[in-house]
C-alpha cells in the first residue's frame, strides 16, 4: 500500500525538520557541533529475495551524524574562557560522571574549583608547590588565598663596574663651629612688627573740596633705603563719606608720587594708622606741615610720634666672611648670610668648589617645664597636640618624614626631651591659637642657658651647627667677624686632617657607584637593599690589594648589617658596623672568585619604617654560627649576595641584572593559561605560580560519541576508549585563553535544509492524499 510509504516519508522529513531547527536553535551555543540526518530506501523481502522490478516501501532513518568539524574562534576578556585549535574536548566532572565538551567557557565556583556552566569540574594535571605537574587526572583548582611571603635568601647582582672609574683617595681640613652666638636659645617677638603712627579716630564724612587739608609724610630708616624719603599729600576736591575712603585718598596720592615711599594709610575700624611697608625694621614715621581746618586736620595735627617696628625673633647669627685660598692662589670670599640657618649655610658652602659642609641642630626641652595642657604648642610652624613628652616624641617622629622633614626626637635618661634636626634647620618653638599658652623650657648648646616660652607672641629659636671640610690644597685664611658669631678665632687646632674619600653613603663623592634592590623578611615586608662600589688603590708592596680591587659596602634601610667589631669598647662593640666585601677582578674584566670575598648578611635586624622592630626572623651572626649557604626554610634574616657574572669593562657603571628570590604576601590578581594548557596564577606581588594543566581528551571515533545535553558528550562503546594527554601533544590540538569556540552550525545550509525537508514533507502528504482518491475510486465502483 502507497498509504505506508508516504508515512515513512513524512516521518523521515519529521525527523529531517527536526534535526535542522535544533542545528537553527543552537547556531549561537558555544560549541555545539551540527547535525546532519541519513535516510535509506526500504524494499520488502521474501524467502526467495527480492526481483529487479520489486517496488520499493518508503524510506527509514539510518543515522543521525554529528559533525565534529572546527568552529570559529571569538575573543573574549575572559581570561578563563578556552577554546580548542585542532582535535580533542575539555574533560569535565559533573558529580563523578566524566563528560567531555568543546564548551570552554569556565569560571571560578566559591571553592576556587574551575567550573563549567552547568557546575560541572573541569579535569586536569594539578601541580605541587614548586610548580611540578603530576599526571594524575583530577578537578582544577585556583587557590584564591593570601599568598605567604618568602624571605629573601639570596640576592644576585650582575653589574658592569667602570674599569676606567678614578680611585677616590685624598686628604683635607675639617673645622667646625665653636663660636660664643653658637647654638643659644634666643627669645624673642614670633612675627615681626612694623613702624606704625596711629592718628586716632576721625569723623567722617569730610567736604575736602570746602575744606582742604596739606600733609607731609616722612619716612627714614626703613628698608630698603630707596623707600625712604618725604611725600606731600594735598586733598582739596573728594568727599570722603569713610575713614576707608581717607586711606584710598592718601595711598592714590603716595604710590602715585614721582618718588613714592615705603607707607601706607590703613583703616583700623575708626582710626587713621600710617604704617611702615616693610615689618622688623626700627623706622621713624612723621606727618609734618599740616594745613586746613577739618577733622582730618585736626587728628593729623595732634598725631603721636611714630611706634618703631620690631623683628622676629632669629637665631641671633650675624654675618660672617670666610676667606678661603687655594693652591693656585685664588681666593674665594663667601658671606653667610644674617640669620640664615645652619641649613642654609651649609648648602651655599657646599656650592663652592672643593668645599663639603654640613649642617646640624640640637635642642632639649626641660621635662618638668613642659606643659601643652590647650594642644597648643607648635614646633616649626606645626601644631602639635601631646601633652607628655613621651607622647610628643612620638608625634614629632611620626612627622619626621613629612611636615618635621629631617627632626627627630627622643626623651632621655633624665626626662627631658632631645630634638635634633639632621639637617640644620632653625629649631622655633612656641604656642600658638586663641587659647592660654601652655609653658616650657628650652636650652640650646650645652651651658647656653634656658629660655622660657609662655606667651602666644613669644617664640624661642635655636640655630644649628656646621662642620665644614674642605679639599686637598684648600686652606681657610680667616672668617670676619673672627669673635662673638658660629666661629670662634680659628688657630691650627682649629682643623683636623681626615680621608676625604672616607666612605659615606650620604655622600655621593665617596663612591664611584651604587644601586639598590628590594629584599624581603620573613613577614614580607619589603626593604631597600643598597650596595656601594669603592674603587681602591693599588700597592705593589701590600699582597692585600690587587690593580682591580673594589669595595662593596651594603646597608639594609640605610643601617649597618656588618657584624659586631669585638675589639671595640662596649657599647659599640654590641652595635652593627658597615658590612664591606673585597671584589677582585681579572685582567680580562672577568670576576677574581678566588680573591672576592664570600658575602654574608648575617647583622640584619628588619625594621619598621619608624625604626622599631618588625617582629620578623632576627641575624645570626658569624660569632653566633652564621655561615654559607644559608639554611632553607630560613631560621634567621641572614642572606647571601652573589655577583657572579659581574665585569670590569672600560665602560659605563651599568646594572645587567637583578634578582632576589624573596617576595611580600601575595593576593590573586589574575590567571593566565598558555598554549599547552599551563595555568599560572598571577599575584599582586608580581609573583606567579604554576597550579596545574588543563588536559585534553581525543577519541578514536568521536561521532560514537553519545550527546547528554549542556554541548557535552559521554563516552560510548562506538567512541572508544578516550586518550588523554597535554594540549598541543600527540594528535591533540592546543588550547586559547580568553577565546570561545563558536557553533559550526552554517545557518544558510540549514536553512536551504529546512525549505527542503518542508517540501519532501509536503511531497510524502501528497502521496497520501492521492492514494486515497484512488482508493475513494475503487470504493465507488459498481
Amino acid at each position: 500500500m502507497p498509504f505506508n510509504t508516504a508515512l515513512s516519508g513524512i516521518r523521515a522529513a519529521s525527523s529531517d525538520l527536526d534535526v535542522t531547527g535544533n542545528n537553527i536553535a543552537n547556531a549561537s551555543t558555544t560549541g555545539f557541533k551540527s547535525s546532519r540526518v541519513e535516510f535509506g530506501d526500504i524494499y520488502a523481502g521474501s524467502i526467495l529475495g527480492t526481483t529487479a522490478n520489486t517496488p520499493g516501501s518508503g524510506v527509514n532513518l539510518q543515522n543521525i551524524r554529528q559533525q565534529f568539524s572546527q568552529g570559529n574562534r571569538v575573543f573574549t576578556d575572559n581570561s578563563l574562557d578556552l577554546a580548542i585549535n585542532g582535535t580533542g574536548f575539555f574533560v569535565t566532572s559533573n558529580g563523578g560522571d566524566r563528560q567531555y565538551t568543546r564548551a570552554g567557557a569556565f569560571g571560578l565556583d566559591d571553592e576556587g574549583f574551575m567550573v563549567a556552566n552547568n557546575g560541572s569540574r573541569l579535569q586536569g594535571f594539578a601541580a605541587d608547590d614548586a610548580g611540578n605537574l603530576n599526571g594524575t587526572l583530577s578537578d582544577l583548582q585556583v587557590d584564591v588565598s593570601v599568598q605567604a611571603p618568602r624571605q629573601t635568601t639570596v640576592s644576585e647582582g650582575r653589574f658592569n663596574l667602570d674599569a676606567n672609574a678614578a680611585v677616590l683617595e685624598s686628604s683635607g681640613l675639617e673645622f667646625s663651629t665653636d663660636g660664643a652666638a653658637m647654638g643659644i636659645a634666643q627669645t624673642g617677638l614670633k612675627e615681626a612688627t612694623s613702624t606704625t603712627t596711629d592718628v586716632g579716630a576721625i569723623a567722617v564724612p569730610i567736604d575736602f573740596g570746602a575744606q582742604n587739608t596739606t600733609f607731609d609724610i616722612q619716612l627714614s630708616g626703613s628698608q630698603p633705603a630707596s623707600g625712604n624719603g618725604t611725600v606731600s599729600i594735598t586733598l582739596d576736591s573728594s568727599t570722603a563719606n569713610s575713614v576707608q575712603d581717607i586711606a584710598n585718598l592718601i595711598n592714590s596720592q603716595i604710590f602715585g608720587a614721582a618718588a613714592p615711599i615705603n607707607v601706607q594709610a590703613v583703616a583700623d575700624g575708626g582710626n587713621l594708622l600710617f604704617q611702615d611697608l616693610t615689618e622688623g625694621v626700627n623706622s621713624t614715621l612723621d606727618i609734618n606741615n599740616v594745613t586746613g581746618a577739618n577733622p582730618l586736620s585736626t587728628a593729623l595735627t595732634g598725631a603721636p610720634a611714630s611706634v618703631p617696628g620690631l623683628p622676629e625673633v632669629s637665631n641671633g647669627y650675624q654675618a660672617q666672611i670666610f676667606e678661603f685660598l687655594r693652591e693656585n692662589g685664588d681666593i674665594v670670599n663667601f658671606t653667610s648670610e644674617e640669620g640664615a640657618s645652619a641649613a642654609k649655610t651649609a648648602s651655599e658652602l657646599n656650592a663652592l668648589p672643593g668645599i663639603t659642609a654640613s649642617a646640624r641642630t640640637e635642642a632639649t626641652i626641660v621635662g618638668g617645664s613642659f606643659n601643652n595642657s590647650n594642644n597648643n604648642f607648635t614646633l616649626n610652624g606645626v601644631q602639635l597636640n601631646s601633652t607628655t613628652l613621651d607622647g610628643l616624641a612620638n608625634e614629632i617622629n611620626n612627622l619626621g618624614t613629612s611636615q618635621l622633614a629631617g627632626i627627630s626626637a627622643q626623651v632621655n635618661s633624665t626626662g627631658d626631651l632631645e630634638i635634633v634636626s639632621r639637617v640644620g634647620t632653625d629649631l622655633r618653638f612656641g604656642f600658638t591659637g586663641i587659647q592660654p599658652p601652655g609653658t616650657l623650657d628650652v636650652i640650646g648648646r650645652t651651658g647656653t642657658g634656658t629660655q622660657t616660652v609662655n606667651t602666644n607672641s613669644t617664640d624661642v629659636v635655636i640655630g644649628g651647627s656646621l662642620n665644614v671640610l674642605m679639599d686637598e690644597g684648600i686652606t681657610l685664611n680667616s672668617t670676619s667677624p673672627s669673635v662673638g658669631n658660629l666661629f670662634a678665632p680659628l688657630t691650627e687646632d682649629s682643623f683636623n686632617e681626615v680621608a676625604i674619600n672616607a666612605f659615606d653613603p650620604n655622600d655621593q663623592r665617596t663612591y664611584n657607584h651604587s644601586t639598590t634592590s628590594t629584599v624581603y623578611d620573613s613577614l614580607g615586608n619589603p626593604h631597600t637593599l643598597e650596595q656601594y662600589f669603592v674603587r681602591q688603590p693599588y700597592d705593589p708592596a701590600d699582597p692585600n690589594t690587587s690593580p682591580n680591587q673594589w669595595m662593596m659596602y651594603v646597608q639594609v634601610d640605610g643601617q649597618n648589617v656588618g657584624d659586631p667589631d669585638p675589639s671595640l669598647p662596649a657599647p659599640e662593640n654590641s652595635q652593627p658596623t658597615m658590612a664591606s666585601f673585597n671584589v677582585h677582578f681579572n685582567s680580562d674584566g672577568s670576576l677574581n672568585e678566588d680573591l672576592t670575598d664570600d658575602m654574608l648578611i648575617s647583622n640584619w635586624t628588619p625594621n619598621n619604617d619608624d625604626g622599631t622592630a618588625a617582629g620578623a626572623l632576627g641575624p645570626l651572626n658569624v660569632l653566633q654560627g652564621g655561615q654559607l649557604p644559608v639554611t632553607e626554610p630560613p631560621s634567621s634574616s641572614n642572606f647571601q649576595i652573589s655577583l657572579d657574572g659581574t665585569t670590569q669593562f672600560g665602560t659605563d657603571f651599568g646594572v645587567e641584572e637583578q634578582d632576589q628570590n624573596g617576595y611580600t604576601t601575595g593576593r590573586l590578581s589574575g590567571v593566565d593559561i598558555s598554549e599547552d594548557g599551563t595555568i599560572f596564577a598571577r599575584f599582586t606581588n608580581g609573583e606567579a605560580d604554576v597550579l596545574g594543566q588543563v588536559a585534553l581528551a581525543n577519541f578514536n571515533n568521536v561521532e560514537g560519541l553519545s550527546p547528554v545535553g549542556d554541548t557535552s558528550w559521554v563516552q560510548t562503546s562506538d567512541s572508544g576508549e578516550p586518550v588523554i594527554g597535554s594540549p598541543g601533544t600527540a594528535q591533540l590540538g592546543t588550547v586559547n585563553a580568553g577565546a570561545l569556540e563558536e557553533s559550526n552550525v552554517d545557518l544558510s545550509t540549514q536553512l536551504v535544509n529546512l525549505i527542503i525537508a518542508q517540501r519532501n514533507f509536503q511531497a510524502s502528504s501528497k502521496t497520501i492524499e492521492t492514494a486515497n482518491q484512488v482508493t475513494q475510486t475503487i470504493i465507488n465502483l459498481r
